[in-house]
C-alpha cells in the first residue's frame, strides 16, 4: 500500500472516556446551591424548615466521582412558643464526595461529607448568647445530576446532616436535620483537546508523503499502475482493483478497522462533544475518499456492569456513530449494523483502568 493509502487507514477511536492519562473531564467548577432544610424539634425553632444556602468549588477525580469544597449558611429563628426569642444561625464548611451511576440523561449519584459547623445563637428573652460555637458535622445522602451542555450542569439531591452541637440549645445535644437542595456546576476554562486522531497501533503509524520521483523510463513497471490502487505494477499482485478500493502493499484488498480514536460522548452519555464531531467528520472524510469501502459500525464496552446492560451500552453507542455517518451523507448501503458486542470482543484487559479505557470503543471494520 502506497503512502497515501496507509493515511486512509489512520485509526480514528470512539472511547467512553478520554484517551490520554485521564478519561474525564476534570476542569474545576464553580458550585452555587440554594435550598431549605428541615430543622430537628429539638433546635427550639420557629418553622421546621428555614433557608438554606452554599457556594463551593470542585472537581470530578475519576470518571464517575467529584470532590467538592463549600461553604453553607442556615439561617433560623428561634422559637417564641418555646419561649426563646431571638436568632440561631449556622456556617459550615464541608469536603463532600459525590460518586455517579449509570449514563442516563439524569445520573444518580451518592454524597457523604464531613466538616465544621459554627453555630451562633441570640435569645433575646433569657438574655443568652453563643459565639463561635464550632462542631463537626457529617453528611449523607442522594442526588441526580443532569449536565445542560459541555460547560453547565444541575444538581439535586436530599441530604442527611447530624450536627454534633451539645451547647447552643442548653440541655440538647446532638442534632439531625434534612438538606433538600437544588443548584449548578459551572465549569471553569477550556476542555482539553482530544488526542491528535492517530493509528491504534504505534507500529504501524504512517510516515508523511515524500516527494514523488518523476519516471526516468516510461516503459518501466515500477512508474506504472494500471488499475489505479496506488500500488505500481511490479508489485502489484491484484492488477484488477476496483478503483476505489482500498488496497494493501500488494495491492491486493486489505482488511481494514478504523478505530475512532478521541471522540467522546458528552456526559449523559447520548451526545457527541464538539471534539467527537470534529474528528467523526475526518472519518467521513476518509469513506468519501474511498467510495467502495463499505464498513461495519460496532460497540463495544469494558466488563463494568452486567452482561445486558453492556450490551444495551454498545449498541447505544454504535447507534449514535452510524446516524452520525448517514446524516453527512455516507449511504447506509455502505455501512451494516449497528452492531453491539457488549464486554465480548475486548482489545486489552479489564483488570486496569487503562486496559478498560481501550476497551470502551466503536470502531468501523470492513
Amino acid at each position: 500500500m502506497n503512502r497515501k493509502h496507509l493515511c486512509a487507514m489512520i485509526a480514528l477511536t470512539l472511547s467512553a472516556g478520554v484517551v490520554s492519562a485521564q478519561d474525564y473531564d476534570n476542569r474545576w467548577y464553580f458550585a452555587p446551591t440554594v435550598g431549605v432544610s428541615h430543622n430537628d424539634n429539638e433546635r427550639y425553632v420557629d418553622s421546621d424548615d428555614t433557608e438554606f444556602g452554599s457556594i463551593g468549588m470542585g472537581r470530578f477525580i475519576s470518571e464517575n466521582s467529584s470532590l467538592d469544597l463549600s461553604l453553607d449558611y442556615t439561617g433560623r429563628n428561634l422559637g417564641s412558643q418555646f419561649h426563646y426569642v431571638g436568632n440561631y444561625d449556622s456556617f459550615g464548611l464541608t469536603v463532600a464526595l459525590r460518586h455517579y451511576f449509570t449514563d442516563w440523561s439524569w445520573r444518580p449519584y451518592v454524597k457523604v461529607g464531613l466538616g465544621l459547623s459554627q453555630a451562633h445563637a441570640t435569645d433575646q428573652a433569657l438574655g443568652y448568647s453563643y459565639d463561635d460555637n464550632t462542631n463537626a458535622v457529617f453528611d449523607a445522602g442522594m442526588g441526580f445530576g443532569h449536565d445542560f451542555n459541555d460547560n453547565i450542569a444541575m444538581r439535586t439531591e436530599l441530604v442527611y446532616r447530624y450536627d454534633m452541637d451539645d451547647d447552643t440549645i442548653p440541655g440538647q445535644d446532638h442534632f439531625g436535620d434534612w438538606l433538600l437542595t437544588t443548584g449548578l456546576t459551572i465549569k471553569l476554562g477550556e476542555r482539553s483537546a482530544p488526542s491528535r486522531a492517530r493509528s491504534s497501533d504505534p507500529a504501524e503509524e504512517p510516515a508523511m508523503p515524500s516527494e514523488r520521483v518523476e519516471p526516468v523510463n516510461a516503459a518501466d513497471c515500477s512508474t506504472m499502475d494500471d488499475d489505479n490502487d496506488g500500488v505500481n505494477n511490479c508489485d502489484d499482485k491484484c492488477p484488477t482493483s476496483a478503483a476505489g478500493e482500498a488496497v494493501g502493499a500488494d495491492g491486493c484488498a486489505a482488511a481494514i478497522v478504523i478505530d475512532l480514536r478521541g471522540v467522546n460522548f458528552a456526559f449523559d452519555r447520548s451526545e457527541l462533544t464538539a471534539e467527537s464531531t470534529a474528528i467523526l467528520n475526518q472519518a467521513v472524510d476518509v469513506l468519501n475518499r474511498y467510495p467502495a469501502l463499505k464498513v461495519e459500525v460496532a460497540g463495544h464496552t469494558d466488563s463494568v456492569g452486567s452482561d445486558a446492560y453492556n450490551q444495551g451500552l454498545s449498541e447505544r453507542r454504535a447507534r449514535t456513530v452510524y446516524d452520525f455517518l448517514t446524516r453527512k451523507g455516507i449511504s447506509a448501503d455502505r455501512l451494516s449494523g449497528p452492531n453491539g458486542y457488549g464486554e465480548g470482543k475486548p482489545i486489552d484487559t479489564n483488570d486496569t483502568s487503562e486496559g478498560r479505557a481501550r476497551n470502551r470503543r466503536t470502531e468501523l471494520v470492513k
